[in-house]
């Protein structure tokens, strides 16, 4: 597993309850030339803000690809800031509140519709999207 030197998020869905995010992490570049830094991205997981309309709570989900020798703890912690940092939620405990697993799913591209691939991730942690 390569080494990253930043982290990035790339939203890929939005509406009105649910916003899904690609977790990026950019490696070090050690091998570059004029035409390319060298850099090489990886999909590390997504992450997903969750708003429940009915009892008007936030909910956080990370899903970390399941990668051997994968920096976990420093992708779920720039994770957690950047979902602070996202959230509209006047709420600190929605800010805060933050539920890790781990997906088989690892995909670099996908095909509209989105909803199938979104589905195949979140499984039944979110039962109303549709």
């Amino acid at each position: 597993m390569l080494k990253h030197e930043s982290y990035s998020f790339s939203r890929l869905f939005l509406d009105h309850n649910i916003e899904f995010f690609f977790i990026l992490g950019i490696n070090k570049s050690d091998n570059f030339d004029e035409f390319w830094d060298g850099r090489l991205i990886d999909v590390l997981g997504y992450a997903v803000i969750y708003n429940d309309l009915e009892t008007n709570e936030q909910k956080n989900y990370i899903y970390l690809i399941n990668k051997k020798n994968s920096e976990y703890d420093k992708v779920i912690k720039f994770t957690k800031l950047f979902i602070q940092q996202m959230s509209l939620s006047e709420k600190f405990s929605d800010r805060e509140n933050f539920t890790v697993l781990k997906t088989d799913v690892d995909q670099r591209v996908v095909h509209k519709p989105y909803k199938d691939f979104i589905k195949a991730i979140i499984k039944n942690e979110i039962p109303d999207f549709t």
